[in-house]
């Protein structure tokens, strides 16, 4: 994904872009308002691209016209892990007509993420139009599909999670978890309460979150969710 550059106002986030590189860095004098907004930008985009964050809580201070705005807040509306197209977005503002303007406002988003506009997509279905670039707004989408698609773990006695799967995808699974670096280990049908050996099944240390197991899910399975 590249590097994520951020600039913040004492209101709260003013940019957020996606770059091959770190460039140049904001000035140093931000005043103490500003710069805590950055740390909590930061703490939730390690929590989003972990898969454990669905949405953002870090105060918006970005710049634009009434009609940008209008837009933007209406991106904020579609639900994490779905997309939306821009004829779609346009009747959702009751502007069905105008959606060449929808779309300029959309390309004029200052705060990439944040202010999900990589989940608008062409009338077809196709990836076009991402400041950062297709290839990123395929990874974020995929991210949230994955994420929302996470499996909900079966509790043990001890706490830890337990997944079920069938010996189908039980190695594919294994294979992407390992690649992931998400610690668990195989134990026995038993646990999770199954009679006969026909299931795989995986224990997850307590508090393991799933929104890493989900994109395990999504790599073995080789499709979008």
């Amino acid at each position: 994904m590249g590097w994520v550059v951020a600039e913040a106002s004492p209101g709260g986030l003013v940019r957020v872009s996606l770059v091959d590189g770190p460039g140049a860095a904001p000035g140093s004098e931000e005043p103490a308002a500003a710069a805590a907004h950055l740390v909590r930008l930061q703490e939730e985009f390690e929590a989003y691209f972990r898969g454990d964050r669905r949405e953002f809580t870090v105060p918006l201070d970005a710049s634009g016209t009434s009609f940008q705005r209008e837009v933007w807040a209406a991106l904020q509306a579609v639900p994490y892990g779905e997309v939306v197209t821009y004829g779609a977005l346009a009747a959702a503002l009751e502007r069905p007509s105008s959606v060449r303007a929808v779309a300029s406002a959309i390309g004029r988003n200052p705060l990439l993420v944040v202010v999900p506009c990589h989940r608008v997509v062409g009338a077809d279905g196709r990836l076009t139009g991402y400041a950062a670039g297709v290839g990123r707004k395929r990874t974020l989408i995929d991210l949230e599909r994955a994420g929302a698609t996470a499996p909900r773990l079966m509790p043990d006695a001890e706490g830890a999670g337990l997944l079920t799967l069938s010996p189908a995808e039980a190695q594919g699974v294994i294979a992407a978890l390992v690649q992931g670096g998400v610690p668990f280990e195989e134990v026995g049908p038993e646990a999770a309460g199954c009679a006969g050996p026909e299931v795989c099944v995986l224990r997850f240390a307590p508090g393991q979150a799933p929104g890493p197991i989900g994109l395990a899910l999504h790599a073995a399975r080789g499709v979008t969710p």
